[in-house]
This record gives structure tokens, sequence and C-alpha cells, in this order.
């Protein structure tokens, strides 16, 4: 696919569904990603001092602790409403260190972040008090990693640290895994590795982030992926992406400067353009279990998966 040709290529244009003012994120980054419109075109800024005020978002907001987090101190916990996981949804709806509920989270993570880089958890022992974990895990480091450079704290000397840390960590077969030496690398980790690194150009240029990339595209919509330590869930459109998928995975690697001259890139753009809907939608086969916010039901035409659908599509050269 080329610049002139992913739009040719749908089957109806759903960009005015998307432009519909009454979902501002989506509308903001129709017009930021898809329609390539400057920060200071008036429609965007219009769109993005609107995402706080979102009703959904804003009610997730005032849900927010004195102490920066939402529910519970365990940054992770309770899983897909904890704070990790609302700060990841957070960024993917445009907001950024420039509001106060953002900051606050972010600097909450941070006080979760050890000497070496690795954000880690605390738990109470009994006889020991509070101490970290043994082991940070790289999937959630690496989603930490990116919602951070979301947010602008890009080249935060602590979000530098966090990716020096992650590249230590690389396997010999250019895979992540959580300490568990000699097995097969997780391709959600390294997926999730991909997709931060593809919003940093100096990691995304580096050696590593290659050989992480090709080894991804040459596993794309492969089927039986379970010694890799996921499910077979290439096909399946959640969202929020808490998983792995073909959409965010295509997108970073389409970023990473791969094409569909690669019969796997080429299958899973086909693919991806299968799912679209008579009316130029996508549909959302799966919302991910207790998200922080609700992203409309399943087998439903969705405006989240058809932006995250356009997005990779248009990655793709």
């Amino acid at each position: 696919m080329t610049a002139q040709s992913w739009t040719a290529a749908l089957q109806a244009n759903p960009l005015p569904w998307l432009l519909e003012p009454d979902n501002p994120p989506v509308r903001y980054w129709t017009l930021v990603d898809l329609l390539d419109r400057p920060a200071n075109d008036a429609a965007v800024d219009s769109a993005s001092r609107a995402i706080p005020e979102y009703p959904p978002l804003a009610e997730l907001l005032v849900a927010q602790k004195s102490g920066g987090h939402w529910v519970k101190r365990d940054y992770y916990l309770p899983k897909n409403t904890g704070t990790f996981w609302v700060l990841s949804v957070l960024a993917d709806l445009g907001l950024t260190a420039g509001d106060e509920h953002v900051r606050s989270g972010c600097e909450f993570i941070f006080s979760h972040q050890r000497d070496d880089g690795s954000f880690c958890r605390r738990r109470s022992l009994p006889g020991q008090g509070i101490v970290w974990e043994h082991q940070p895990d790289p999937c959630t480091h690496a989603r930490i990693v990116r919602f951070l450079i979301q947010f602008g704290y890009g080249d935060d000397l602590r979000t530098r640290r966090a990716i020096q840390w992650l590249l230590a960590r690389q396997r010999d077969d250019g895979m992540w895994l959580c300490d568990r030496a000699g097995r097969h690398g997780c391709l959600r980790a390294t997926v999730d590795f991909l997709r931060a690194a593809a919003l940093d150009p100096a990691t995304a240029d580096l050696s590593a982030t290659r050989r992480a990339a090709g080894i991804i595209v040459d596993l794309l919509m492969k089927p039986h992926m379970g010694r890799y330590h996921v499910a077979d869930t290439w096909t399946i459109l959640e969202y929020p992406p808490f998983g792995y998928g073909v959409l965010s995975a295509l997108e970073a690697l389409g970023s990473l400067g791969h094409t569909v001259v690669h019969p796997n890139v080429a299958q899973a753009v086909d693919y991806v353009l299968s799912r679209q809907l008579p009316d130029g939608s996508w549909p959302l086969d799966r919302l991910a279990r207790r998200p922080p916010l609700e992203f409309g039901p399943p087998e439903q035409p969705n405006k989240w998966v058809t932006l995250e659908a356009l997005r990779a599509l248009k990655s793709i050269k």
C-alpha cells in the first residue's frame, strides 16, 4: 500500500462518522493521525480541549485518589481498572502531562521506579514489611514506557532509564519474557516493546528494535501462538488493546518501516480490510474485561476499533 492507496482500498469512507463531535478523543485523533492536521489547527485545538470533558472520561478523572492513583495503591491491581490500566487508556484518549490528573498519576508510577530504571510493584510480606517484587514484568514495563512517551515524558531522564532497562533485558532470541530464560520469548511483551519504540525515534532506530520487529513480522498472523506465552488472538478486534492483536502490531510494524513486501504484512492488511463493514466501520469483536470506561458494545460498529484499523492501514507503505 502507499500513502495514496490506503484510502482507496476501503469499502466506504468512515471519516465523517469519526469526526462527529460526540466523541472528542476519536475526533481529535482522526484529525491528527488520519488527516494530518497540525496542532495549531482550530479543529484540532477545539477537539483537544473537549477531551477532558468527554463524560465517560470526566467521570474517570474525578475518581482519582489524592495520592495520584486509582482504586488502590498497588499500581497494577485491580487488573484492568488499577492505575496502570487507567493511564494506558488516558494516553490513548489523548490526554497529556498538561493535565493535572495525568501528572499526578505519572508521579505515582514514578514512585515505583527502582534505581536500575525498572518499574516494580511493592508487596507486604509478614515480618518483612513492604518489599519490592523480585522481578518486574517487561510487558507491563514496556506499556508504562509507552504511555509516559505519549503523555510527553519521553525526554524525562526517568523514562530514558526505563528504556535502557528494557533494552538490557532483551533475550538472545530478540524477544522479551518474564525471567524465564531458556523458554520461548513472549509475543505480547515483544509487541509491547515495539509499540513503545515506534513512538521514540532514538529507540526505533536501534538494531535491537529492528531485530525484534523482524521476529514479530515472521510471527504475524500465524496460528497456534501458545508457545509464545499468549493465546491465539491475532484476529480478534478488541478494545482497549490490553492483550495483543493485529491492529496494534500492524501499526507499530508499519511505523518501524515494514511493508506489504513481506507476505505476512500483506496477509494482515488483507485481513484488516476484510473485516471492514459495508458502511466503512469496523466492529468491536470483544470488549476488554472490566475496562476503566466503556468503549461500546461488542459485535457493533465501533469508532475506536475503526480508528485503530485506519491507523494500522495508513502506517503500512
